[in-house]
């Protein structure tokens, strides 16, 4: 599953927790088998699983980072797609777990649509990361990347199909625009 469609988060946690568990697993089984051919674990050997422990906590830091984040579900995901369908300069992203210097946070889906991005909001690892710095954070994104769309952020799917709704549609082409964005957007995400 690669980064953006419905379902990555979900893929990705089960993924990184699945090694998490081998990893510590095999550990926890390493120090048990020296102590038991060895007869203590003041040993020279205890020095493999010991650094077994730093791949583990990265893999488990990555995991726990997105532990509790939620996939939409299929039916408000038809919803924004029903909505997107042959919209011209439009494109989804799902499943976004933005990472900053601040925060890691999450956006359930993001629509990119007529120079305008709308962040779904999902939450933070940092309450004090709110989805205003959310917004800021992907604003200076766009910015940066030579884009001047406007960076929209709500909190559920009606408010989001709501804002698209009322968007002005435009027939000009964005799409080298887009690619950068999308591009960008993909960059910044777990």
């Amino acid at each position: 599953m690669e980064k953006g469609t419905l379902g990555y988060i979900k893929a990705y946690k089960k993924r990184y927790g699945t090694l998490s568990l081998l990893l510590f697993l095999v550990i926890v089984a390493m120090v048990v088998g020296i102590y038991l051919i060895l007869g203590s674990i003041k040993h020279i050997a205890v020095v493999v699983p010991i650094l077994l422990t730093l791949p583990f906590s990265k893999v488990f830091i990555l995991w726990v980072m997105v532990a509790k984040y939620k996939t939409l579900n299929q039916e408000e995901a038809s919803g924004i797609n029903s909505m997107t369908d042959g919209r011209k300069n439009c494109f989804v992203l799902y499943d976004m777990a933005l990472s900053s210097y601040e925060s890691v946070s999450y956006a359930s889906c993001i629509v990119v649509d007529q120079e305008k991005i709308y962040l779904l909001w999902g939450g933070a690892t940092q309450k004090e990361y709110t989805k205003e710095n959310q917004r800021a954070y992907v604003q200076e994104v766009a910015e940066k990347t030579g884009c001047s769309y406007e960076v929209i952020s709500v909190n559920s799917v009606d408010e989001l199909l709501q804002q698209m709704e009322t968007a002005e549609l435009s027939e000009e082409d964005l799409s080298i625009s887009d690619d950068r964005i999308r591009q960008r957007l993909l960059e910044i995400s777990m």
